[in-house]
């Protein structure tokens, strides 16, 4: 009658003892209870790519001072040459410039022509620019070229209606003047 006290005691109180040995590689993923396996219970390269499923390493789980260089980048941490590093120094500051103008009323049956100059700061080259006039049907573009020994862009454009004058923008694009060679 103890005996059978005792066990009822145990069966009610929620403790067990495993009265049978369990076989090897019986205990699976469903008789775990979670965060149960520690990485100290883990043995030393037990774990290899092959088990890690895809996709679910992060950045943080790598340590990157172990990695190789990717062998096409080799030459990505210098320059090729410094002729090259020079010259793409130039680029570290591009500005936009632009200038509005205005061309007058055409005489009846004739044209006017106007023109304008945006520059460059102090410093910069002009490597490019543009005008845009306000009005395409009645007004013509006649050139836009650098100027001012290349630090300016102007353009001249032409109007030919007679019954107003009309606005136009010059753009110049500059960098740093540097020399290169």
């Amino acid at each position: 009658m103890a005996v059978a006290f005792i066990a009822l005691l145990l069966a009610l109180s929620g403790a067990s003892y495993a009265a049978v040995k369990l076989p090897a590689r019986s205990v699976g993923a469903r008789e775990l209870k979670p965060k149960a396996v520690t990485r100290a219970a883990i043995k030393a390269n037990a774990v290899d790519g092959s088990k890690v499923a895809a996709e679910t390493l992060t950045g943080a789980d790598i340590k990157e001072s172990t990695l190789a260089p990717v062998p096409s980048a080799a030459s990505a941490t210098s320059a090729a040459s410094s002729a090259h590093a020079a010259a793409t120094a130039a680029l570290d500051r591009v500005t936009y410039r632009g200038v509005p103008g205005s061309v007058p009323q055409a005489p009846t049956g004739g044209t006017t022509t106007a023109g304008s100059t945006a520059g460059c700061d102090t410093g910069q080259v002009a490597v490019g620019g543009g005008v845009k006039v306000d009005d395409v049907d009645t007004m013509a573009i006649i050139d836009s070229y650098p100027d001012a020994g290349g630090r300016a862009w102007t353009g001249h454009v032409d109007n030919t209606d007679d019954t107003t004058a009309h606005g136009f923008s010059v753009y110049a694009i500059c960098v740093a003047a540097a020399s290169v060679g």
